[in-house]
C-alpha cells in the first residue's frame, strides 16, 4: 500500500462498527448541545463549511479522548 492510500474499513468488520458508533455519538452529542451537524446545512455553503470543520474537530476530540475523561 502506498503512503498516500488510506486503508479501507470494510462493512462488517469490528473497526467499521466502532467508527460508526463514534460518528453517531458525536452527531447525537452535537444535537443535544444545540449544534448543527453538516447534513443540517446546504452542502458547500459557507455555513456548511464552518459546521463541517467544527464537526470534524469534535470527531477528532472524541477519537483522542478516553471513556473516563470529561470532554466538555
Amino acid at each position: 500500500m502506498d503512503m498516500d492510500e488510506s486503508p479501507e474499513i470494510e462493512p462488517g468488520a469490528s473497526a467499521y462498527y466502532a467508527a460508526m458508533a463514534i460518528e453517531h455519538t458525536v452527531r447525537a452529542i452535537r444535537k443535544a448541545r444545540g449544534k448543527k451537524n453538516p447534513e443540517d446545512c446546504v452542502v458547500r455553503s459557507r455555513e456548511w463549511a464552518a459546521v463541517e470543520e467544527d464537526f470534524l474537530n469534535d470527531l477528532a476530540l472524541a477519537l483522542k479522548s478516553r471513556p473516563d475523561e470529561d470532554v466538555s
